[in-house]
């Protein structure tokens, strides 16, 4: 029982308000639910599932599938939606996996857990991940080969046994791959030659086999700098996201890359240099000449994302620091955006980056995100 209540027995929202961080935890985990209708079951569904967060990589899958120069097709909606499921259902996944710490930092998220049921969750989340490999299985077999690894890396991001998100290092790189697996998905949409341009050199020196079209290699080499580049970037954007739940993840023993810098002022300071770091490393493409000078204009987006960097050194508590996070995650879809048209101005990409507005601004107006101010408690310590 818990504060009275068999485990079993339905109970209301306002009443988990009076419960500690260990008990909200316990209640979440019995499977008890909070009383809800279908509709409100659902809202917290796509609400745990933050459609905001997965705009960048929405984005990225159309910045991938313009490498290859393949024209519009039903299969590409498909797809683009395969890619908008990884960070909607990695999201699912740390909202099941992460009760301990978001007890502390997000108690209103464990409400919405509440509402779903805790089985019902990890279901459902089980049963979006099936529909993604099986989706994949009919298109490509490269594309299939692919969304099994990020499925893959999806669960242990979270999961044990090796749960890679308390890895500092680790866990941001398995992190960036909220974008670059979509990235690599737009590739793997068409059955093009990118990949045997990739291994072609190796084929030649182990082979003797003709050398592929240097047209088609030279895109190749696009293509893997600008991995390079989406993984560097999202890892300085994993390095953000963790310093909002510094002082609940300190409390819940979790080790990140935020709570191994001791200090909100230290994490935020290690994220500003990496965030501005990563985002300068796009001079390197133009520099080798993989891209265009032009898509040097992106890093006008620079300037504000940095301040906003500056207002994470000093914020000092949970609700300051997700304000922060949230302009960050405009900012970088602004800014991914931006990269996309520069680099393949389209119909096509006007489409998706308007399509990644209405989630973005959308899911703001509506209130359809389980990290809300209201939501967060106000942890904070002395710098």
């Amino acid at each position: 029982m818990i504060h009275g209540r068999a485990s079993d027995e339905p109970a209301s929202a306002a009443e988990l308000s009076s419960f500690t961080p260990a008990e909200l935890a316990s209640f979440v985990r019995s499977g008890t639910r909070v009383r809800a209708g279908f509709g409100e079951q659902l809202r917290a569904v796509i609400m745990l599932g933050r459609p905001r967060t997965c705009v960048p990589g929405l984005i990225c899958y159309a910045l991938g599938h313009s490498y290859t120069g393949a024209s519009f097709s039903p299969r590409v909606l498909l797809v683009g939606f395969l890619s908008f499921l990884i960070g909607f259902s990695g999201n699912l996944h740390n909202a099941y996996t992460d009760i301990d710490e978001d007890s502390r930092n997000m108690p209103g998220r464990l409400v919405l857990i509440a509402k779903v049921g805790y089985r019902q969750l990890f279901w459902i989340s089980t049963a979006i991940s099936i529909f993604m490999v099986v989706s994949a299985a009919f298109i490509q077999v490269h594309l299939l080969v692919f969304m099994l690894l990020a499925v893959i890396g999806m669960l242990q991001y979270s999961f044990p046994p090796y749960r890679a998100k308390d890895r500092p290092i680790w866990g941001l790189w398995v992190f960036s791959n909220a974008v670059v697996f979509p990235f690599i998905f737009g590739w793997g949409t068409e059955p093009d030659e990118m990949l045997r341009g990739l291994v072609s050199p190796i084929l030649v020196k182990l082979t003797g086999a003709e050398p592929s079209d240097p047209a088609i290699m030279f895109q190749s080499y696009r293509f893997v700098g600008m991995v390079v580049f989406l993984t560097l970037w999202f890892m300085a954007k994993g390095t953000f996201k963790n310093v909002p739940d510094f002082y609940g993840d300190l409390a819940a023993g979790v080790r990140t890359s935020a709570t191994a810098c001791r200090t909100w002022r230290n994490a935020a300071l290690v994220t500003t240099a990496a965030t501005v770091g990563a985002y300068l490393s796009l001079i390197v493409l133009v520099l080798l000449g993989l891209e265009s000078p032009r898509l040097l204009l992106a890093l006008v987006w620079l300037v504000p994302i940095t301040a906003n960097c500056v207002w994470l050194v000093r914020a000092n508590s949970g609700p300051e620091g997700n304000r922060c996070l949230k302009l960050d995650m405009m900012l970088s879809s602004g800014f991914i955006a931006s990269v996309l048209l520069l680099i393949a101005p389209s119909w096509e990409a006007v489409a998706v980056v308007s399509i990644g507005a209405l989630l973005l601004f959308g899911s703001d107006l509506f209130g359809i995100d389980s990290r809300r101010n209201q939501d967060v408690p106000r942890m904070s310590a002395a710098r």
